[in-house]
């Protein structure tokens, strides 16, 4: 136990040595990974409008827009009229917007990709409707490169005109029983009219009929900024292998066997290694976690990120923060300790770290993977890595988290030091 104990105090005290590379390599990584945030950001804010454009496209356009004699077109005042109610729910709002243009303006948008689809409205198309004649409207494609935008909108729009003959049909099969078997009782038909209609529209505005509802814009009860903190604190723990890769590397195989033969197992020195380099940097971020706690009192604004509010949340984000490290820095040594290789080591880290994130939806939410993706990402150890950070900030730090990280810590722990000693043994 003694000899133990002194190989964990020289491990503890060659990283404590190291404290000036990792703050530094610490520093570095995390200027890259706010580097990449805001690029991200940027680009995001870039496209932040995806909705689709559509052009609304009525006869003599310029003219009736743009004359004075514009409001006393009832014809075209009604058509937008329409279009601006239809703008204005939700289920569209979200999805496309309509502008009003000429025809020859709308084709030349669909072949520079501006619009995704153009609506031609016919003449006297609402005098037609009050008269019941049934006079289409004209959607125009692009020829070439149809993509999701534009399959969705034709979907949209097919659904629509479902809905619509529909309606139609039933209002007109309306008319015709109170003209025919219901003629004694046509003073009635004006209210039963009415209350068809509100059926109809009813159908047609609720959403939940047509739509299944799912947030896909956040994960844990996150904001956006909080969900890209989460994101950047795994990031950089596990980026800290290119700062921490000296003290990571493995024993030689010469002295593995002197270490076992001294009484200390491959574990041991795998609990070592990993609770040295642990120590460091859970000060640095317990430090980092109490600085940003006592700023809030004079930046109200880290409120908005940073949402531990009683002291018990705050000893349970402590306790998180240790946790989070330790499994962290278990998984680094596992893949060092099963690689064998520094070089290799760090770009295994790297890599399979970042995909491990990815379909564990720390990168982008999960919403947006295939369903198999997202399936194996939540047994990976990163979605446990980002839900303890999720917590952290959040102060909900739960048992239920910490006992899977540990799992983990255990897993990585047990693993690597598979590795070891069937490499020491060969």
């Amino acid at each position: 136990m003694r000899r133990k104990l002194e190989l964990l105090k020289l491990q503890i005290k060659s990283a404590f040595l190291s404290i000036p590379k990792i703050i530094l390599g610490t520093i570095v990584t995390a200027v890259l990974v706010i580097a990449i945030s805001t690029c991200v950001g940027i680009a995001t804010a870039q496209d932040s409008d995806l909705r689709m454009k559509v052009a609304v496209v009525y006869p003599d356009y310029d003219e009736t827009e743009n004359s004075d004699s514009a409001d006393d077109n009832k014809e075209f005042r009604y058509i937008k009229m329409a279009f601006n109610y239809v703008s204005e729910i939700d289920t569209i709002k979200n999805v496309c917007t309509f502008e009003y243009t000429d025809r020859q303006q709308a084709i030349d948008g669909l072949r520079n990709n501006y619009y995704v689809m153009a609506i031609i409205v016919p003449e006297n198309m609402i005098r037609d409707i009050m008269s019941g004649e049934n006079t289409p409207v004209e959607v125009v494609c692009p020829s070439a490169g149809v993509n999701n935008t534009s399959m969705i909108f034709r979907e949209m729009v097919r659904a629509g005109g479902s809905d619509l003959a529909t309606a139609e049909a039933g209002i007109y099969t309306f008319d015709d029983l109170f003209n025919g078997v219901l003629k004694n009782y046509r003073g009635l038909r004006g209210t039963h009219e009415n209350k068809l209609n509100d059926i109809y529209l009813s159908y047609a505005l609720n959403r939940s009929i047509y739509f299944k509802t799912r947030d896909i814009s956040v994960k844990e009860g996150l904001s956006t900024v909080q969900f890209y903190v989460c994101t950047a604190i795994v990031m950089l723990l596990l980026l800290s292998t290119i700062t921490c890769a000296g003290n990571m590397k493995g024993e030689s195989r010469s002295l593995a066997k002197s270490l076992k033969g001294a009484g200390i197992s491959a574990f041991d020195t795998g609990i070592a290694r990993t609770t040295g380099v642990g120590i460091v940097y859970i000060m640095i971020f317990e430090v980092i976690f109490i600085i940003i706690n006592v700023m809030r009192l004079g930046v109200p604004a880290i409120s908005g990120v940073l949402a531990v509010s009683t002291v018990g949340e705050f000893i349970a984000s402590i306790l998180g923060i240790v946790v989070l490290v330790y499994a962290a820095v278990s998984f680094i040594n596992c893949i060092f300790s099963v690689v064998d290789d520094t070089v290799y080591s760090v770009i295994t880290v790297c890599i399979l770290g970042m995909a491990c994130m990815y379909a564990s939806g720390c990168i982008v939410s999960s919403a947006f993977l295939a369903p198999g993706v997202r399936v194996i990402g939540m047994y990976l150890p990163t979605n446990g890595l980002f839900t303890l950070a999720c917590q952290i900030i959040k102060g909900t730090v739960d048992i239920s988290t910490i006992m899977t990280n540990v799992l983990w810590i255990i897993i990585f722990q047990a693993a690597g030091a598979l590795a070891v000693k069937i490499r020491r043994d060969r």
